[in-house]
């Protein structure tokens, strides 16, 4: 007959003793248990910024992003789930609270003109943008729910790199290091 092997059986024949292990873990100090959590937290955060630096360069690539160092801006807000009815100067009269100065702009189906009921609401000030954020998510306007997050967006950047390559520089502003100017045409 075979003999099953379960956990405690694998572990006993690799020479591992469960108890000494827990034991160990019990000795270690608090500084020095604090010391490797900041360091895994170093690490991590670390890991974070090289995954976004490849993710940019992978969305520069693609023809996603200008550049790659480009950071969405700090002082728009991104609103979604909005009425239909809703229209921009309702939002930035319900936005002026915070800033008087707050610009809002629906964005809209190209063709019919229609809602596509999400918006940007762009203020003077991050603190200011900031304070909307916190107290304007999950706000009640025109019945409707709303989210509000920070915005993620570069169009309002591209459009000025766009500007740039529609007046003659054709690299849009960015050195590509294509040798047909970044026109893809392949000569």
């Amino acid at each position: 007959t075979r003999i099953q092997a379960d956990d405690t059986t694998l572990f006993a024949t690799a020479g591992w003793d469960e108890t000494q292990e827990f034991e160990e873990d019990d000795e270690e100090d608090e500084a020095t248990r604090q010391k490797r959590l900041e360091i895994q937290e170093k690490q991590e955060e670390e890991w974070r910024k090289k995954q976004a630096a490849s993710q940019a360069v992978m969305l520069e690539m693609l023809g996603d992003l200008p550049s790659a160092e480009i950071k969405a801006p700090e002082n728009v807000l991104f609103v979604c789930k909005l009425n239909p009815v809703t229209t921009d100067e309702d939002l930035e009269l319900i936005f002026a609270r915070f800033d008087s100065s707050a610009k809002a702009e629906i964005i809209r189906d190209p063709d019919t003109g229609a809602s596509l009921q999400y918006a940007f609401v762009e203020f003077s000030t991050n603190e200011s943008c900031n304070e909307a954020y916190l107290k304007m998510n999950n706000a009640l306007v025109d019945d409707r729910r709303i989210r509000v997050d920070f915005s993620q967006s570069v169009a309002k950047v591209w459009s000025k790199y766009q500007k740039q390559y529609r007046q003659g520089d054709r690299s849009g502003g960015i050195d590509r290091g294509f040798a047909d100017g970044g026109r893809g045409r392949g000569g």
